[in-house]
């Protein structure tokens, strides 16, 4: 048993003897209680091997290779809440509670909120992750019900904006593929290959748990870890993940795409070097590039504020994703001119990378930074989602914030590499009847 303790935050960890982690934060006076399973698979995982003598037929040391269609994971997430008789989602709602699921790139989580009967949710959750029911006419529904998020998704602007600019950058690497698939992916699933799945990376080994509440933290972390040790399936091993080796640069500099919009959108991304399995290092990376994108492009920015005068950006949307094996990072905007609006913005990169980054510019960003971390904690959503994928990188909500203490102007400014004009990519949507240069500043609405 570990204690993490900070901010006036506590967090118990622990270990159960099947290999699941569990971390509990006590929150005192809180009225509803929280919990989260999350499993280490995600909408990248569409390759892997498995390591285990039960899946030894037509193998070779013990090792079976299996390949997926892509959306799987996120299919096996809205299925799992497939009850014999009936939908978890009842159960849950039954017992005065409320539920969810959702599906990254590499995580698949599970939670739900409740007043009361916490005993009752969990033993529902632990039922609901490790004793999977699919059947031949469920997965034939869910793959018509997948096939409308599909298209509701290739309706969004942001969500086509997005894919866009990861198939961009990306060759072979499954990360430029949607989460939820293809329409052609998800006809090629069957209960077979979901139980194949579910197998392979559903283990405790390959899980975390996160509960939060008005709990003694250490006490009910030791509760949760003896529910495990008498309920959970046997440890087993971790599936080997199979990625394709990808190369440095973008697979193409630019793409336009059409659809029906008010006003044009721009998508400018950089594809960056993996860190690979060091988490110390990925979050400092992560970390760093963070501040730097805030610096560069943030809304105190002197670049935001011409920008907006201008009238070329009402907002500017600034991410950095990174995980072992893929890192990119974003700007995006909705823009009346965006071919202005990516001149402007190289330009603001090109100075930096010869001028550097102003310290007081760095201290201003930071202190922003590390605001926001404080404030995350009031937010169990958000700190359980950031503690279950930092343990699966060896790091943790506190490490997280020691790390964005010590982080330093040097490393700042050594993440302007990242921005190299050979790793960028953009992406171009405009309306599909009118014109870029038909637009005016009275044409933007307002970002949702």
């Amino acid at each position: 048993m570990t204690v993490l303790r900070r901010f006036g935050e506590e967090i118990a960890f622990a270990h159960a003897e099947n290999g699941m982690a569990v971390f509990v934060m006590a929150k005192p006076g809180y009225r509803k209680k929280f919990a989260q399973v999350t499993v280490a698979y995600g909408a990248n995982d569409v390759a892997f091997s498995l390591p285990d003598p039960e899946f030894s037929g037509n193998s070779v040391g013990h090792m079976r290779r299996v390949e997926t269609p892509p959306g799987i994971a996120h299919f096996l997430e809205h299925k799992m809440f497939d009850r014999p008789r009936g939908s978890a989602f009842e159960d849950f709602s039954g017992l005065g509670a409320s539920a969810n699921a959702f599906t990254g790139n590499d995580v698949t989580s599970y939670v739900f909120w409740t007043v009361d009967e916490f005993g009752k949710c969990l033993e529902l959750l632990l039922d609901l992750v490790w004793k999977p029911h699919f059947t031949e006419e469920s997965v034939r529904k869910e793959q018509g019900i997948i096939e409308q998020e599909i298209v509701m998704y290739e309706d969004e602007p942001y969500s086509r904006l997005a894919r866009a600019l990861l198939e961009s950058l990306y060759r072979v690497h499954p990360v430029r593929i949607d989460v939820t698939g293809t329409k052609e992916s998800i006809r090629k699933i069957t209960p077979e290959l979901l139980y194949t799945c579910h197998a392979a990376f559903y283990r405790p080994c390959n899980m975390v748990m996160f509960a939060a509440g008005d709990f003694k933290a250490q006490d009910e972390a030791l509760r949760l870890v003896e529910i495990l040790d008498s309920t959970a399936p046997d440890k087993g091993s971790r599936p080997v993940r199979e990625r394709p080796e990808e190369p440095p640069e973008p697979r193409q500099s630019s793409i336009t795409v059409k659809m029906h919009v008010s006003r044009p959108f721009v998508s400018i991304g950089w594809k960056d070097r993996p860190a690979g399995d060091d988490g110390k290092k990925l979050l400092r990376r992560e970390i760093a590039t963070d501040l730097l994108l805030n610096i560069l492009f943030g809304k105190s920015s002197p670049v935001f504020a011409k920008l907006y005068e201008g009238g070329l950006a009402d907002d500017l949307g600034v991410s950095y994703e990174a995980w072992p094996d893929y890192a990119f990072a974003a700007v995006t905007a909705e823009t009346v001119e965006p071919e202005k609006l990516l001149e402007e913005v190289l330009k603001e990169v090109d100075v930096a990378r010869r001028s550097g980054i102003p310290a007081s510019d760095f201290e201003r960003a930071k202190n922003a930074a590390w605001g926001r971390y404080v404030t995350l904690f009031d937010d169990l959503d958000l700190i359980a989602e950031s503690q279950c994928q930092l343990y699966f990188i060896g790091e943790d909500v506190f490490s997280y914030g020691d790390v964005l203490r010590n982080i330093t102007l040097q490393e700042v400014e050594e993440r302007l590499s990242v921005l190299d004009p050979r790793f960028l990519a953009h992406v171009f949507l405009i309306p599909d009847t009118l014109s870029s240069n038909s637009y005016t500043r009275e044409d933007r609405r307002p970002r949702r």
